[in-house]
């Protein structure tokens, strides 16, 4: 569990800048008055987000400035609506890599005895997917709703993280509010 989200914190991290790499999908509730909505507050961190503190507190962060930026208020008194998040990671693999060797012996006139040998390797691929759900603060329905999914790279640095993670938030909340 703490590689994947290892690996989810990195990858969110990497997948800001691989942008091709990036899979969104935003989805939302036409009947909602999104003008209304101006102050928000964050749920609990649940499930494999509340594994990892810091990687919740970047995400966090990032969520906050950019909605700030868009005239939202963070509001622990009687927001207007609520944001929760999920994290997960994954491993695939496909391809492969693999080293060889081979060596030809003259034996006689018109033998040859060969010995060869060879490895792969399946290529790994860590990918991680953060979904943000806005919900109404009163209901608790939601009512909009943000997926990013892209590939993991291992390595980077908590700064290179937290720009990363700005540009999969910024791209995630380029959508909100929608325009209709």
């Amino acid at each position: 569990m703490k590689n994947i989200m290892l690996a989810l914190a990195i990858g969110f991290a990497v997948a800001g800048c691989a942008t091709p790499s990036l899979n969104m999908d935003v989805d939302y509730d036409t009947t909602t008055d999104f003008a209304a909505q101006k102050t928000f507050a964050w749920m609990p961190a649940t499930g494999n987000a509340a594994a990892n503190e810091l990687l919740v507190k970047r995400i966090r962060s990032s969520v906050d400035q950019q909605l700030q930026a868009k005239g939202r208020v963070p509001a622990a008194d009687n927001p207007n609506f609520l944001i929760a998040m999920d994290l997960s990671g994954k491993s695939t693999y496909g391809g492969s890599t693999g080293v060889g060797v081979s060596v030809g012996i003259p034996v006689g006139r018109a033998g040859r005895v060969s010995v060869g040998g060879g490895k792969s390797k399946a290529i790994e691929t860590k990918e991680g997917t953060l979904v943000l759900h806005f919900l109404d603060a009163k209901t608790k329905a939601l009512f909009w709703q943000a997926t990013a999914s892209g590939a993991v790279e291992p390595g980077a640095s908590p700064e290179e993280q937290q720009k990363r993670i700005n540009d999969v938030v910024a791209q995630m909340l380029a959508q909100f509010p929608p325009k209709k």
